[in-house]
């Protein structure tokens, strides 16, 4: 009996069409140009991608930033979680928000000037004088945005990728708590630089033995479970969620590796029918969870804490109090969800598109 992992899923037409709609150019083009394979040139394509910063969420987000440059607070792009610049530009870069835009410009630069740390990554304390070690979450992420965004060459940029290189644990992955170590490292901690290093071009040798070693920690888990008792590790890790922000789940495994060309692996398998069995029909998935973030306005709490324990929880249902990063209602069908497993099914061969799409 074949089973569900081996099923190629069938996406309706009115499930494309969806994705099309023009009231969200980010996700038209990426279904455009990922899932339909239409070329850069086209000119649907190129009319998707110019709306992107101007129609939809990549405008709305834009328009609450401050002064042009920051959101929140202008003493540290970190804080409050999760509506302060740096969870701001991570989400434009996913949306293909382009780096020229002088808005994305200032708020990196504001971004550099607050968090770099010389020689090294980038420390979450912003202009305080606390918490200035790089950190390794924050690194990760900022690493990967900033490349998007056109700063690969940036000599801070480079910096923080090598300090990412030298922090790594000796199970190739990384940990928050213990950069470089012989601990266990932390799958949250792990996906956000490898994806940051995956986004690194052209790749030096060490930069892809380091790709090659975090990905086999993954799959030596099943990208979610324990390899000593081969059940889940965390529950939560089974929801889809976004933004992920520095959240873990197995979709966005599945998008890293499959990004980086790993299709083939049957470790990946049991994670792969667990995101089938999760499709609705026509091909569609829900969006299971929002981080919830802080519920204050206040960008400080408790002097020089950065964190506040609500920020751990999650929105199921519905929308937030005002104080979330929120693109989709959370518990009803996601276009964001929906894209990011049609391109992992699509890199692996198991997306079966209507003809009149293809």
């Amino acid at each position: 009996m074949e089973t569900p992992s081996m099923k190629i899923l069938e996406v309706s037409s009115e499930t494309i069409d969806w994705l099309l709609e023009e009231s969200n150019p980010a996700i038209r083009y990426y279904t455009l140009t990922e899932i339909l394979d239409k070329n850069e040139s086209d000119g649907d394509v190129l009319e998707a991608k110019k709306k992107i910063p101007s129609v939809g969420w990549a405008k709305e987000n834009l328009q609450s930033q401050i002064l042009n440059t920051y959101w929140e607070n202008s003493e540290s792009c970190y804080l409050p979680k999760f509506t302060a610049t740096v969870w701001r530009l991570i989400v434009l870069a996913d949306l293909g928000v382009p780096g020229e835009d002088e808005r994305i410009r200032r708020a990196c630069e504001h971004f550099l000037k607050l968090h770099s740390v010389d020689g090294a990554g980038f420390k979450i304390g912003g202009a305080a004088a606390w918490q200035g070690d790089p950190h390794v979450c924050m690194t990760g992420n900022m690493v990967r945005t900033l490349i998007r965004f056109g700063y690969k060459n940036d000599k801070r940029v480079v910096s923080a990728i090598d300090w990412l290189l030298a922090n790594r644990q000796d199970d190739g992955g990384w940990d928050c708590d213990n950069k470089g170590g012989r601990g266990h490292s932390s799958f949250s901690s792990t996906i956000q630089p490898l994806w940051a290093l995956t986004e690194v071009s052209p790749k030096t040798s060490e930069i892809s033995s380091a790709i090659d070693k975090a990905t086999e920690f993954l799959l030596r888990h099943k990208l979610y479970k324990s390899d000593r008792t081969n059940t889940p590790i965390m529950l939560d890790w089974m929801k889809f969620h976004y933004p992920l922000h520095y959240r873990y789940d197995i979709l966005h495994a599945l998008r890293v590796l499959t990004g980086a060309g790993v299709v083939k692996d049957p470790r990946l398998e049991e994670a792969i029918e667990l995101l089938i069995l999760k499709a609705r029909e026509g091909g569609r998935w829900i969006l299971d969870a929002v981080p919830r973030g802080w519920h204050i306005p206040e960008p400080w709490h408790s002097g020089d804490a950065a964190w506040r324990p609500e920020e751990r929880e999650v929105i199921e249902r519905g929308w937030g109090d005002g104080r979330t990063l929120q693109l989709e209602e959370a518990g009803k069908p996601s276009k964001m969800i929906t894209l990011n497993a049609q391109r992992v099914l699509k890199r692996m061969g198991k997306l079966s598109l209507p003809s009149a799409s293809t």
